[in-house]
């Protein structure tokens, strides 16, 4: 049986999922998203390309690849599609394949146009080529999102579509079977690259992730601890310090069962609820998100030091002043008050339909399960070096888990997921050969990236200074020396990979 999806539509909603309500974002008040949801609902993708880039080569094909639903039951015969996109404008004949692993988004040819691994594609004679994950954009396996249909959202299953179309992509479109392949990917996409690497060194040459989470984790403590050394480093000790005042003096107000303040400051549709720990949870986890928000929005460094002096201003006496008023003057018109109900929480996550909004654009439900079965990275504030108090812990995430997808979820079934992918992978200690790990100094993903690393043509840099992807973006007279540094060992890296470069202009 071969499964076509539904097509998808632009919403015209407004798109709201687990993260936009956790951020203070009212459902049914206001229908228009936040500054920086984007950023927040794809914290783990890192960057992703810009909304409605659209092709700028007239050399960039599109293209279907049909592809098993099940690539582990001889029996099932089901299969689907999902795209792809090449490019051979910079191909010259013997050239090798490079690849953009394609993540938790709809397809988009802009790194693929767009960035240093386009760059170095151009000084190798590559075939240029980005492929849609499964259950993402117009790439569905299955009719709907019911959690039946997601067990096959696996990492197997995903390393597998990408193997087989680039074994299509040599033989079929290039006419090339021997052709050499280098994969690069971002975050999640970068996770996939160094995998598949590791999975198949007989078709992959090399791979280069860049700020790519390998190491899953239930307790993701490290992500505050890291916001929080940024917040420190970038926007000083006082704007540390303000943010630590605040959480805790609200952890003390919630404590007394004092809430009626905080439900007052804050601007909470309902009053917190002191007795409610799933919802004292949401209101720190708000607070948290919402100003880590403001802190990456657009991925533009310098928001850190205008967020900061905002929190530092003379004009407010203590840190919770100074939070909830600049929370509130924030999203004044985004929403009418803060919906904090665990209901509200996960209720986008709960819609399985393929055209839902936030399933389309976003991809929450699909990318969540992932989450909830693979990966973890549950970002707790357990940790003591962090200025985000306490309150946030495993049970709220569990919580999530469980009423998008079932009970079935228990502690035990995501523990034991996450294991299996450290176990199956090595974690940051995968043993494998020509692969390349980038991270920037200001990236919380670093704490679960490989940022330490020696083998036989491989390597981990980390770039001081750096925001997270930054090291993807083409070379530019505005990189600082370190940023240079990194971006040519890439294409040293990829060059060395390759053996004999082809491009007569190489020194």
């Amino acid at each position: 049986m071969k499964v076509s999806s539904a097509s998808v539509k632009v919403a015209a909603l407004l798109l709201l999922a687990v993260i936009v309500v956790a951020s203070g974002k009212s459902v049914d008040k206001t229908r228009r998203t936040f500054p920086g949801i984007e950023r927040l609902a794809t914290r783990r993708e890192g960057v992703r390309p810009p909304k409605g880039y659209v092709s700028q080569s007239p050399r960039t094909v599109e293209g279907r690849f049909t592809s098993r639903v099940n690539h582990f039951d001889p029996q099932n015969r089901d299969t689907f599609e999902f795209n792809y996109l090449h490019n051979d404008q910079y191909y010259r004949e013997g050239g090798p394949l490079f690849v953009v692993v394609g993540g938790h988004y709809p397809i988009n040819p802009y790194f693929m146009e767009n960035s240093h691994f386009r760059d170095v594609a151009a000084l190798e004679g590559a075939w240029l080529a980005t492929n849609e994950h499964r259950y993402f954009g117009d790439s569905f396996p299955v009719p709907d999102l019911s959690t039946e249909n997601l067990r096959f959202m696996r990492t197997e299953q995903v390393l597998f579509d990408l193997i087989e179309w680039i074994d299509f992509m040599k033989r079929e479109v290039m006419g090339d079977p021997n052709a050499r392949v280098i994969l690069h990917g971002v975050a999640y996409g970068g996770t996939l690259a160094t995998w598949a690497r590791q999975r198949f060194p007989n078709i992959i040459d090399g791979a280069w992730g860049s700020s790519a989470p390998v190491r899953a984790t239930t307790n993701f403590e490290e992500f505050a601890v890291e916001v929080g050394n940024i917040i420190r480093s970038r926007g000083g000790v006082e704007c540390y310090n303000r943010i630590f005042q605040a959480f805790h003096t609200a952890q003390n107000l919630v404590d007394a069962g004092s809430t009626e303040m905080l439900s007052e400051m804050f601007n909470t549709c309902d009053p917190v609820n002191p007795e409610d720990s799933l919802e004292v949870e949401l209101f720190f986890y708000a607070m948290m998100l919402s100003l880590e928000a403001a802190m990456v929005e657009d991925l533009d460094v310098e928001n850190i030091n205008r967020v900061c002096d905002a929190l530092t201003d003379d004009q407010f006496d203590t840190g919770l002043e100074a939070l909830s008023a600049f929370l509130v003057d924030r999203y004044s018109e985004a929403r009418e008050c803060f919906d904090l109900s665990f209901e509200n929480f996960v209720r986008y996550l709960t819609d399985v339909d393929i055209d839902a909004p936030a399933n389309v654009e976003y991809g929450l439900r699909q990318a969540t399960y992932h989450d909830c079965t693979e990966f973890g990275y549950f970002e707790t504030t357990t940790a003591q070096d962090q200025p985000f108090g306490s309150r946030v812990t495993y049970d709220l995430f569990l919580a999530e888990c469980q009423a998008a997808y079932g009970e079935w979820l228990t502690k035990d079934v995501v523990y034991e997921g996450v294991r299996l992918t450290n176990f199956h992978f090595g974690a940051t200690d995968p043993r494998v050969t020509n692969v390349l790990y980038t991270s920037g100094e200001i990236d919380p993903l670093r704490a679960v990236a490989i940022t330490e690393y020696t083998n036989l043509l491989a390597n981990a840099r980390v770039t001081p200074g750096a925001f997270i992807g930054q090291d993807i973006i083409s070379i530019s007279g505005m990189d600082s020396e370190e940023l240079l540094e990194t971006k040519h060992m890439a294409e040293e890296y990829i060059s060395t990979w390759l053996g004999s470069p082809i491009s007569p202009f190489r020194k």
